[in-house]
């Protein structure tokens, strides 16, 4: 069985697309949460952005605060391909390893990588496909603003994207999420058969 790589923009609905696949019997690599492991304290990443950017985007604690370093990176594309360039390469090595590591266990299993930026950062290149969930940009707008955050941020957040429409063309599958939620697991599930019949 394949592995499916798992992407979208910012308040696309990705997340929510991807619990139905997990529903739905698939096996979930989280790349954010491999993302966080690689600057934990203490790590290759910490000590490199550390070095990089200073106590100004540390908590006391010594953990890095993500909302400060965000400010900096999602504003200048040289500053976030200085922070993809410290964290990218130990993602990948971990989300290779747990790969092998499923595929051991279980030959049968749909493995799902559930990345924001796999298109951005290349990752697509060892995934037997690519599932985009895609929404209109007003609607992401919508939703951002609807969480409380400025018009002014959600469009840098947007922006610092790749857009929507970018990814669609490098996509195997698209599951669409501008309606309902009824209708965004009917469409997620649609895809996820496909995926099974090996067909896109």
């Amino acid at each position: 069985m394949p592995v499916i790589g798992l992407t979208g923009g910012i308040a696309s609905g990705k997340s929510t697309v991807l619990r139905i696949f997990k529903r739905m019997g698939a096996v979930i690599i989280d790349a954010d949460l491999l993302a966080r492991k690689a600057v934990e304290p203490g790590t290759p990443g910490w000590h490199a952005i550390k070095a990089r950017w200073g106590k100004k985007v540390f908590h006391k604690n010594g953990r890095l605060d993500r909302a400060a370093l965000g400010a900096i990176v999602f504003k200048n594309p040289a500053e976030r391909a200085a922070l993809n360039a410290i964290v990218h390469p130990e993602v990948f090595r971990m989300e290779k390893e747990q790969i092998a590591a499923h595929r051991r266990r279980n030959k049968n299993a749909v493995i799902v990588v559930d990345a924001a930026v796999m298109l951005e950062s290349g990752s697509q290149k060892w995934k037997d496909a690519v599932v985009v969930v895609a929404a209109d940009e007003k609607e992401q707008l919508a939703r951002l603003m609807g969480k409380g955050m400025k018009k002014a941020d959600a469009l840098a957040r947007m922006r610092a994207q790749m857009p929507l429409r970018e990814k669609r063309e490098m996509a195997d599958y698209v599951v669409e999420n501008n309606g309902s939620l009824a209708e965004c697991r009917k469409n997620a599930a649609a895809v996820y058969r496909q995926i099974l019949r090996g067909r896109p």
